[in-house]
């Protein structure tokens, strides 16, 4: 959801708006239901979406008090601001608890986890003694939006917004799903908040190993151009497994003789085959036997792609395969047509055919992983040029060193593109160099560091 919400902002749907229009649909539902309401109101945009209530249940006539559950300093800046409009409206703040005929819980949001801890704990436990009618924005707080709960609020309405959450499976019947104003593309189509990927995690090693596999000596510089890609993006340590020796600091270079016990002893959790590698079939089947004995994650792209259908393989969700057209059609034994609606189904039948998530790279590249796809429109017709490919697949091993395969290929395909064109901007084309810089500036732009 919170992917969903910056994608919106990055639209030009942001969040105050999102905010009105939340907090004026739980008035609309709650109004009926008493004349004197109490706003339980968190710090952050659901307390937010609770006080936008209060003040058009204000306006609409009803007795409405607020309750703060943090001092107005520890508010976030939209939520105050909403907080001095409802005052300006008439809406009172008070100190303590007061009874009223409906409680509005607007305390704790899909981001928080764990049990309620101190004045919201409290708050929870006042307003489940109550005979009041108890409406929840989005989530009942207290409630794992992915599910579990150990002390949460006892709505008898939820008003959730956009879709309903996991949490909420057992309880549709007091559920009514509203709609925000989210514009359609924010969910179908790749933008910033693709990029948020799993935090980094604090010792080397945790987040991610890749063993780049790859290179020939008609293609010498494939290989590298994928690791410095995937060390810039945020692997901890990356080796390049090549016949051919290029000497950079960041890359541990291997020879790529007994592959699979170099593979083991370098503990590589993150293998990406293909750069480079030219009909070397031998190679990618000893790479993809030390993925399934070891469980390794993996990305396939390039040369890797065209052996793949004399291998087999089925990954079981644990790959990321990044074709163009002519490697798309390659993998299906069959022709493929270049418009928009062909692309789709290419990319759905891979992704069932091998148990992966694909980037089927384009003009506007198909994601697809299982049941779920997007749409990516960054990137323009400087990235036709050599070495792109590279760069993509870099960066994708690099994600999936902290995160599973569906957020790392949505996030490779959005920064990837947005590089070629921040490349563009500032230097008039899109080469691997300046793509390899770009990515992570970008990522850090947008939280995905």
């Amino acid at each position: 959801m919170r992917a969903v919400e910056l994608n919106s902002a990055a639209l030009g749907f942001g969040e105050e708006l999102m905010m009105e229009n939340a907090g004026s649909w739980v008035a609309r539902l709650a109004y009926p239901e008493g004349n004197s309401f109490l706003v339980l109101a968190g710090k952050g945009g659901k307390g937010g979406d609770g006080l936008v209530a209060a003040r058009h249940l204000a306006l609409m006539g009803r007795k409405v008090k607020v309750l703060l559950a943090h001092k107005r300093c520890e508010l976030k800046e939209i939520t105050l601001k909403q907080l001095k409009r409802a005052e300006d409206t008439g809406v009172e703040v008070i100190e303590e608890p007061e009874e009223a005929d409906v409680i509005i819980d607007a305390l704790l949001g899909t981001g928080a986890r764990g049990a309620p801890r101190g004045r919201v704990r409290e708050l929870i436990e006042w307003a489940n003694g109550t005979e009041s009618f108890k409406v929840s924005v989005d989530v009942p707080s207290g409630a794992d939006p992915d599910g579990g709960c150990e002390l949460c609020f006892e709505a008898d309405l939820v008003v959730t917004v956009h879709k309903p959450k996991p949490v909420l499976k057992d309880m549709m019947d007091k559920v009514v799903v509203v709609e925000i104003g989210i514009p359609r593309k924010a969910d179908t189509h790749a933008g910033p908040g693709d990029a948020l990927l799993a935090r980094r995690r604090g010792r080397k090693g945790q987040n991610g190993r890749v063993g780049v596999v790859g290179g020939s000596e008609l293609y010498q510089g494939a290989p590298y151009l994928a690791g410095l890609a995937a060390f810039r993006s945020g692997a901890d340590l990356v080796f390049v497994y090549s016949p051919v020796r290029m000497d950079f600091p960041e890359l541990i270079w291997r020879d790529r003789r007994d592959l699979k016990e170099k593979l083991a002893s370098d503990k590589v959790d993150v293998l990406l085959v293909g750069p480079g590698l030219g009909r070397d079939l031998e190679t990618l089947r000893a790479a993809l036997e030390y993925a399934e004995e070891s469980k390794a994650k993996v990305v396939l792209d390039a040369d890797a792609l065209k052996l793949l259908p004399k291998v087999g393989a089925y990954f079981s969700g644990r790959a990321v395969l990044t074709p163009h057209l002519g490697e798309a059609r390659a993998l299906l034994g069959r022709e493929v047509g270049d418009d928009l609606e062909s692309r789709v189904r290419a990319a759905e039948e891979i992704a069932k055919t091998y148990g992966a998530c694909v980037i089927l790279k384009g003009k506007v590249d198909v994601v697809h992983c299982g049941d779920k796809g997007v749409l990516n429109e960054t990137g323009n017709e400087w990235m036709t040029v050599g070495g792109t490919g590279d760069v993509l697949a870099g960066v994708t091993a690099a994600y999936l060193g902290r995160d599973e395969p569906w957020w790392a290929a949505k996030a490779a395909a959005y920064l990837n593109g947005r590089a070629g064109e921040a490349c563009y901007e500032e230097e008039g084309h899109a080469s691997p160099d300046c793509l390899i810089r770009a990515v992570p500036r970008l990522a850090k732009a947008v939280g995905a560091k």
